[in-house]
Formats: structure tokens, sequence, C-alpha cells
């Protein structure tokens, strides 16, 4: 019986899916990724350093030379001319459908959702996953899900449910919901991950200070590439140290005094609103300001969950208790990539990744919903 199954990751970024398939197991049974394809240069660098056995496609998988590259990869990686399951993210910001699946090919979001279900029904493996944001399941009306699900079951996928799960529930320390379409040959369900935190006698949910404490104080703008963990680590830090001395890649934005002002008058818990009119209204109208500041300067609160990390320098996402943003680090904490996972690029570019990644623990709870399913199903 094989006991390792073969995956191929579209639309990588920085490897969070990747991650948390890669540590998933039931048994004897793991996941392995044999290939992978972003077109970020700086996302695929990280990638390919984390995960150096993985071969990785650089390019626009719109390309049909991109297609055809990842098909080769595939066979030079496996010997076989299919994956047991596709997974990836395909962003879907402004996706429209006209007659059920027909591709709007004027709009290049569109089309690389439709590159996406392409490859699964070229590659046809038995199981695939696809991540997206919840919004999508308020597209068209809902309209957008249901065809796509309509779209995979027509293509042999007759067991296809959409998932939406809130990785804090999981062992995230972060309120982070995210859309899952799953879809298998079989005939047996894939039975959603059942939570591991929050109520009716779970485990609590990790708060910020569950997951960053042990990390050393710096100063705005500074990096603490030196220093060591600051005491010993509960079991979340325990995990996530994964061996390292000392944390890496504990940087954070240098900003003006101006924003530090700010960022003092922002108590925890609060954001921008916090914030003296005066220090706000600099060359612009207060109301311009209010709206292109609603979602900016929010302290996170120590003993919760953190806020969705998006771009977290674009954010302003405080501290809890220091005054200055987080570091790249820190927010890889909150998306549970341990502190041996090493980003590269620029620190705008680590930012971005970090930030637009799925979390690995998250990702890991539904890498085991497959593995249990191929399992059942006995296709491993």
């Amino acid at each position: 019986m094989k006991k390792e199954a073969h995956v191929l990751d579209l639309f990588s970024g920085p490897g969070g899916l990747s991650e948390g398939f890669n540590t998933a197991k039931i048994g004897n049974h793991t996941f392995r990724s044999v290939v992978a394809n972003d077109n970020d240069v700086h996302a695929s660098v990280t990638y390919r350093k984390n995960h150096p056995g993985v071969e990785f496609v650089l390019g626009d998988i719109s390309a049909s030379e991109i297609k055809r590259k990842i098909v080769r990869a595939i066979k030079a990686e496996t010997g076989m001319n299919t994956v047991d399951v596709i997974i990836g993210g395909p962003p879907c910001k402004g996706f429209s459908l006209t007659n059920k699946m027909t591709r709007n090919m004027k709009n290049p979001m569109n089309r690389l959702v439709m590159d996406y279900v392409a490859m699964i029904r070229k590659l046809k493996p038995k199981a695939f996953v696809m991540e997206n944001v919840p919004g999508i399941f308020a597209m068209e009306g809902g309209k957008i899900v249901k065809d796509l699900i309509s779209e995979f079951r027509s293509m042999g996928y007759y067991n296809t449910d959409s998932w939406l799960l809130n990785a804090a529930d999981y062992g995230v320390p972060q309120i982070r919901k995210r859309a899952f379409i799953v879809g298998s040959r079989s005939r047996i369900p894939i039975e959603k991950p059942r939570t591991t935190h929050g109520s009716n006698g779970q485990a609590p949910r990790v708060s910020v200070f569950d997951a960053i404490s042990d990390l050393p104080k710096i100063p705005d703008g500074s990096s603490s590439s030196r220093a060591a963990y600051k005491k010993p680590p509960n079991k979340f830090q325990r995990q996530l140290r994964n061996g390292q001395r000392k944390p890496t890649q504990h940087v954070t934005t240098k900003n003006s005094d101006l924003v530090l002002k700010r960022i003092r008058k922002v108590p925890s818990g609060g954001n921008w609103k916090d914030i003296p009119r005066e220090l706000m209204q600099v060359n612009g109208d207060y109301e311009k300001i209010q709206k292109a500041h609603s979602m900016i300067y929010r302290r996170l609160i120590k003993t919760e969950p953190s806020v969705t990390i998006t771009n977290f320098r674009k954010g302003m996402i405080i501290h809890p208790t220091e005054h200055r943003l987080f570091s790249v680090r820190e927010a890889a904490r909150i998306q549970t990539f341990p502190d041996s996972y090493k980003f590269e690029g620029g620190l705008s570019s680590m930012q971005q990744q970090v930030s637009d990644a799925v979390p690995v623990f998250l990702a890991k709870k539904v890498a085991e919903a497959i593995l249990a399913h191929l399992e059942m199903d006995h296709k491993l």
C-alpha cells in the first residue's frame, strides 16, 4: 500500500499550504509536495529555501508553456503523469461566471481560477483543495461557489463540498476565516475538520501572548538577530521554535516620529479612532482620513487571538505592549510558521508573504481531513 501521497501546490506563495500538508500524518500515511508553482519571485525563493526537495516552476500559470513545465516536472519527480492531490489558492477577486464556467478572458483574475480548474481537469488527481477568501461565498449571491462545485462534479469529483473555517478554532492564534472547496472522485464524503479550540470543553483559543511572549523586546525599526528567546516556552512556543536557539527575522518597520506618537495613543484593543484628531489631520481633510484609516492602527490584545493578519505594515498592526508595529517573526508566529521557516526578499516583501499565506496549523487540519478520506477510500 502506498504510504506517501504526492501533492502539486499551485499559487503556492511562500508555502503555507505545503508546510501544513507536508507535516500532516495519519498512521504511516503522509503527504509530500513534489511540484509547486507561483509567479512571485521572492515567494519562490522562500518556498525553495524551505522546501528544497520540491521542484519549483516559476511563472504565470496562464501561459501554456508554464502548464507544460508543471506537467513535465511531475513526470520527472514521480515517474507518473499525475499527482494524488492538487492544492492551491487562486486569486478570485472580480471573478464572475456566465453560462456556467465560461471564461471571461478580459479579467486576469478570472483566468487564474479557470487555470486552476484546467489543471485539475488535465491531471485528474484523486482529490483537490482550493483555498480562498470568505467573500467568495457572497460573490453573485453564492452563484460562484455553486457553479464551481457543479463544474467539479461534472469532471468526476462527485464528492465536492465547501467549508468556511476559522483558523482560531484549530489552534491558530488569529481570527482568520478562510474558504475551502474540496473535492474527491470517491462517493465517500470528506469530513470537515473538527474544531479543537474554543467553547464546548475544547482547549482554549491560543492568544497573541501565548504565541509571541518569548520573543525579545525590540525598539521600533530594529532587529533582534543576536538576542536569545526570553524565557522557557509554553507548549505552543516550544513547537514553533522547532529547535531554533534564537529567533530570526525579528525585524520591524522604522516609523516616523508622527507615527510613533499615534501608536502611543492607541490602547489595548484600540485603533485609529483613539488617536487625537490633531495627530491624524495632517495635510488633509479629517473625513477623508477617517475613510483611509478605517482598518489601521489596531493594537492587539495580548490575552486574545490576533485580528486577521493582512499586510501588517500597511495595516499598522501594533504590538500588544510595545510601541511599535509587529515584526516579521511575530507575524509568522501568528500564522503558525515554525521559527526555522525563513522568508526571502526585502522587508516589505517578507511582510506581504507572511500575511498572504495560509496559516500552517489550519492547512495541516485540512490536510489531515483529506488524508483520512483517501485512507478510508483505500486510495493510498
